[in-house]
């Protein structure tokens, strides 16, 4: 893969924004059956810009997706803000820090997540480690409850698969409770067992 930009969405073809990561995985939540209706998802300014150049495109990926903005962003606000809506359901994005990058529930449960770029083609060098523990650790600072579902989620490529799969066996993330999941850029999720 190159640096080739998907168009639809205005993606590029090489690596998955955290932003992405994490519209996707609330999306995909979303349709899951006793999903509730509303998915709140933060995102970092640095997600969508860098300098001058643009990272990632909120408003065209989510209408691009079939979402349509409902709630404009509050005045002083960035203009990806705001509620998207399809459907019966809602994103509701915002830039507040400190909070999961995804917040919903399911039958009842919270799920808070913890959302990571990365690259989806290998390179030598690659930061999958870095990413994946970078995404645990945050993930082991949220103030939970023992019914909440904890996610750690990173792109579905083949390094971040190994890793994932690796890393679920590990005694201290099982005890932990944290759920690795991996989010494809179809929209699919794997790992995610609500059960």
């Amino acid at each position: 893969m190159n640096d080739q930009v998907l168009p639809e969405l205005g993606l590029q073809a090489d690596r998955m924004p955290e932003a992405e990561v994490a519209l996707r995985l609330a999306e995909f939540i979303l349709s899951l059956p006793g999903a509730g209706a509303m998915a709140s998802v933060a995102i970092d300014g640095t997600s969508i810009k860098v300098g001058d150049a643009g990272v990632f495109d909120i408003g065209r990926f989510m209408a691009g997706k079939g979402w349509e903005q409902v709630k404009e962003p509050q005045v002083g606000r960035s203009a990806w803000t705001g509620a998207y809506r399809r459907g019966d359901k809602t994103i509701r994005v915002h830039s507040r820090p400190g909070e999961g990058d995804v917040i919903t529930t399911v039958d009842g449960r919270r799920i808070i997540a913890e959302c990571q770029k990365g690259p989806l083609a290998y390179r030598a060098g690659s930061l999958e480690v870095s990413l994946l523990t970078t995404a645990l650790g945050q993930a082991l600072l949220f103030d939970v409850s023992a019914a909440d579902i904890v996610i750690a989620a990173v792109p579905d490529t083949p390094v971040f698969r190994r890793l994932v799969e690796t890393w679920r066996k590990r005694p201290l993330i099982r005890r932990a409770g944290i759920r690795l999941v991996l989010v494809a850029r179809d929209g699919s999720v794997s790992g995610l067992d609500l059960h």
